[in-house]
């Protein structure tokens, strides 16, 4: 008996810690700022891991942001972005917005709405894409997002609409004078 009273209160421990999160949509992005609900205002969050990775020469294998490795011969550079890693909005645009996930000039990643749908998410850009592999600048130099991350999308606290003012009303219906 003990056992599964424990695991009930670990369980809902874990749950009332973690607050549910939905995509980050162009119609949601529409309710929020027909509420004065700027983007800039909001929490973000990325869905899942992305890593950014670009090839250093030798002889400047001191880098900014992220760790070096020696892979087969060549130095590369690694930086890695984790699943729900908070960020914010530091330029909007029409139908992308850049979101940073650390402090400093060019640190951002692109995102934005790839269909006309307005319920699929905003997912991440790339300046081009080859061989399942993103180009982007990132801090100043050019990176490559890795296939696994290509697909991350934004997500928002769901408790960030529950802020929209829903004005509501009941025509009364007229009859004819």
């Amino acid at each position: 008996m003990k056992p599964v009273i424990f695991t009930f209160l670990v369980v809902s421990v874990f749950a009332s810690c973690s607050t549910p999160k939905t995509y980050f949509t162009p119609s949601v992005r529409s309710n929020l700022e027909a509420n004065d609900i700027p983007v800039a205002k909001l929490q973000f969050y990325v869905d899942r891991d992305v890593e950014l990775r670009r090839e250093v020469a030798s002889g400047s294998a001191q880098v900014s942001a992220g760790i070096v490795k020696f892979e087969n011969g060549k130095y590369v550079n690694i930086i890695t972005l984790k699943k729900n890693t908070p960020g914010v909005c530091t330029r909007a645009y029409d139908d992308k917005m850049d979101v940073a996930f650390e402090i400093g000039e060019g640190r951002f990643l692109t995102f934005g709405k790839l269909k006309k749908d307005g319920r699929a998410p905003y997912t991440l850009y790339a300046d081009s894409w080859g061989r399942d592999l993103g180009e982007i600048r990132y801090d100043g130099k050019t990176y490559y997002i890795l296939p696994a991350g290509s697909g991350a999308r934004l997500m928002i606290k769901k408790n960030a609409l529950n802020t929209l003012k829903i004005e509501k009303r009941e025509m009364k219906g007229r009859k004819v004078e």
